[in-house]
């Protein structure tokens, strides 16, 4: 089993929560390893006795012994959704019944299972989730019970924050080039088209998890010149200016950003709008250097200050200091027990009168929070260490809870059907280079382990990693599963802010 390097427990390493974590795991991937026969037997019939249930699109699933289709009939009409499970070790069945959700998801990145199509596969579980509600079961329950508990190793104290944020920003500043447009901004953009890009002929099947499977009668008419498209470029700037306007950033203003990313947000307001100045935090080592070049570059590094601190350490001088607030998508990365500390903070950073603030901010509908909160899932595990997704209404909450009232909503709007789009651009990215670039940046990065003995196994692992997140997450914004909330806010009676209704 690969050691994984860029697995997040090992940038917790010296902590008794990570240790106990690291011996869990150990303990569980051997016991799954080892797969006894009659346990992965058992296993077998229990799931295949759930997915009898499904009723809605249709998917196959090949073994050495046997083909299983569900429903029996197969689709019930040429537009219903299919996918095809080809298990190639039989420990899937045990990590399957074992860890339900969690345990497809790592069957998938160790290689225990080929899928020839994600997204449809993650569509038809969706349309059947009352159905195949039971695949988390008690015993799955029982199994990540362990990584709950150790779990609090995340929490996002401000000593944990750290490397919660390293554990998926530091990866390699040359790694998220490759898959980002050329702005570097790394969150939901805006397209002028939302979905066109499914209407353009390409077949995202090729896209959608499905390398490691032999494709016969593959066209090669519909391949897309990626590198020469700046849909995305021009979708993630017309987003930017979006939240600029949402501001109402103007001339002279002060403005501090939480959450640097590499620079776009900051590089573009002061490009943009005359003698503004920009305090951007990060706790990102790796964002941190190459933000600072990129403002460099653009000379603007007497109006640019990057940071790399944690927005609970502003130093007192901030006090009452800045006339506006961005922050895009960081809140994510703040923990429940954590937000109301966060809007505190704002509040106290923004001057008394006329100030405005504007968040972008990933959000789980209020009917899934309960169970949320209680689980484990595979993003919370493998790529955002310490993440915490709130629902509107527990952001809105602990925005009034944490400022007393000083800050006051004036609007929400929803962009996260957006979000879809732009995961499958990232993904199309991300294989169309990752043997020309995202293997080098890895090998350049952690060679002892990139280009160790193992090293083709190592990054295989972390291919299927990015490939389960990019279409996980694809899926969950569609459906409105997820949504990616715009929030402005101002101090009461911001006259000068206006009522930009239709922006």
């Amino acid at each position: 089993m690969s050691k994984q390097l860029l697995d997040t427990g090992a940038k917790h390493p010296f902590s008794v929560a990570g240790l106990a974590d690291r011996t869990w795991h150990f303990v569980s991937e051997t016991a799954f390893r080892a797969g006894w026969t009659p346990l992965t037997g058992l296993a077998e019939a229990a799931v295949v006795s759930l997915m009898k249930r499904s009723s809605k699109g249709c998917f196959r699933v090949l073994t050495y012994r046997n083909i299983y289709t569900f429903p029996a009939n197969g689709p019930a009409d040429a537009s219903e959704r299919v996918a095809e499970l080809r298990v190639v070790n039989e420990v899937f069945w045990l990590r399957l019944c074992a860890m339900g959700d969690l345990g497809f998801a790592e069957a998938y990145m160790y290689g225990n299972v080929e899928v020839d199509d994600l997204v449809n596969l993650f569509h038809i579980f969706l349309d059947n989730r009352e159905q195949l509600d039971n695949l988390d079961s008690s015993v799955s329950y029982l199994f990540t019970i362990p990584q709950k508990l150790t779990s609090y190793r995340f929490l996002n104290t401000i000593g944990n924050s750290r490397s919660n944020i390293s554990a998926h920003y530091d990866i390699s500043n040359e790694m998220f080039a490759g898959f980002l447009s050329e702005d570097m901004t790394y969150s939901c953009a805006i397209f002028e088209d939302l979905d066109g890009d499914l209407s353009s002929g390409t077949d995202f099947g090729r896209f959608s998890g499905g390398h490691g499977l032999t494709r016969l009668n593959l066209s090669t008419t519909n391949v897309p010149n990626i590198l020469s498209d700046d849909t995305l470029f021009r979708a993630q700037m017309r987003k930017l200016h979006h939240i600029i306007r949402k501001a109402k950033i103007m001339p002279g203003h002060r403005v501090l950003e939480i959450g640097s990313g590499w620079g776009s947000m900051a590089i573009l307001i002061t490009q943009t709008i005359p003698d503004t100045t920009v305090d951007t935090l990060t706790l990102s080592v790796e964002q941190q250097s190459l933000a600072r070049q990129r403002v460099k570059a653009a000379g603007l590094q007497d109006r640019i200050n990057v940071h790399l601190m944690d927005y609970r350490d502003m130093p007192e001088d901030w006090k009452g200091a800045f006339d506006r607030m961005v922050s895009i998508e960081m809140i994510e990365n703040v923990g429940q027990e954590f937000l109301a500390t966060y809007w505190a903070k704002v509040d106290w950073a923004l001057k008394k009168k006329n100030a405005v603030g504007v968040v972008q901010v990933i959000t789980i509908p209020e009917a899934r929070f309960e169970r949320y909160i209680r689980e484990i899932d595979f993003i919370r595990k493998w790529i955002f260490p310490g993440g915490f997704l709130p629902t509107l209404t527990f952001l809105l909450h602990t925005l009034q809870t944490g400022t007393s009232g000083r800050l006051t909503v004036d609007s929400v709007s929803n962009i996260g059907p957006h979000y879809a789009r732009t995961l499958r651009e990232w993904r199309k990215r991300f294989l169309h280079v990752f043997e020309t670039k995202i293997v080098p940046s890895l090998q350049k990065q952690y060679p002892e382990v990139m280009s160790g003995p193992r090293g083709r196994e190592e990054i295989e692992v972390f291919k299927r990693k990015w490939i389960y997140y990019y279409c996980y997450s694809e899926v969950g914004f569609s459906t409105r599963t997820l949504g990616d909330h715009i929030v402005s806010f101002t101090r009461e009676g911001c006259q000068e802010y206006g009522c930009d209704t239709f922006e």
